[in-house]
């Protein structure tokens, strides 16, 4: 009797252990999966380079005023340095290769495979491009513009603090844009090599 109810609640707990079987994401949810992360990639790289762009356009905009009304020399050449800085922000940002603006356009009649294929490989570029932004490239740009800033206001105006003051701010200014350069596509397509993998 014993063993009779022992081999029933072996049998009835056995499925419970099994592991239930993945169903396969078919090709269409896939390609509308894949289309929702292009539609959310698009979106954050338009969010960061428009805030990023129009904040440069903005101080240098500010900064050319002051340089160009002040009397003070001190705030002349403070501006001017400013004024610079942010006009190279702008010129950086024209020509990042992460650019809103190439919104991805689907082939409605193409097959879904067809499309498929399309859309991966419009994520894989996107990725390549968002990967390359903040590279050491971008890094050793961002520290020579601060360095130069700050070196002119120093040795052509004799002024070490405000050498500080025009160094600093341009160095993590111009490393917080390359920190929030956005990497939607690149988690995706390190989330489909994933799937992908044995």
């Amino acid at each position: 009797m014993y063993a009779q109810r022992l081999v029933t609640l072996v049998l009835c707990l056995a499925p419970l252990c099994l592991p239930t079987p993945c169903r396969a994401e078919e090709p269409a949810e896939r390609l509308a999966r894949l289309r929702s992360v292009l539609d959310t990639d698009e979106s954050n790289v338009r969010l960061w380079w428009y805030g990023w762009g129009g904040l440069y356009a903005a101080a240098g905009g500010v900064q050319t005023g002051l340089a160009a009304f002040s009397t003070d020399p001190n705030r002349r050449v403070d501006s001017v340095v400013g004024a610079t800085s942010s006009w190279l922000g702008v010129a950086g940002m024209a020509l990042t290769p992460v650019k809103p603006g190439e919104r991805w356009t689907s082939l409605p009649d193409a097959p879904v495979d067809l499309q498929l294929r399309m859309v991966e490989a419009e994520l894989r570029d996107r990725a390549r491009r968002e990967h390359h932004v903040g590279g050491w490239v971008d890094h050793t740009l961002c520290v020579l513009v601060a360095l130069g800033a700050g070196a002119y206001v120093w040795l052509h105006e004799n002024r070490p603090s405000g050498a500080l003051m025009a160094a600093i701010p341009d160095l993590v200014i111009g490393e917080l844009e390359l920190w929030t350069v956005p990497h939607t596509a690149v988690h995706a397509v390190e989330a489909l090599d994933a799937e992908k993998a044995p």
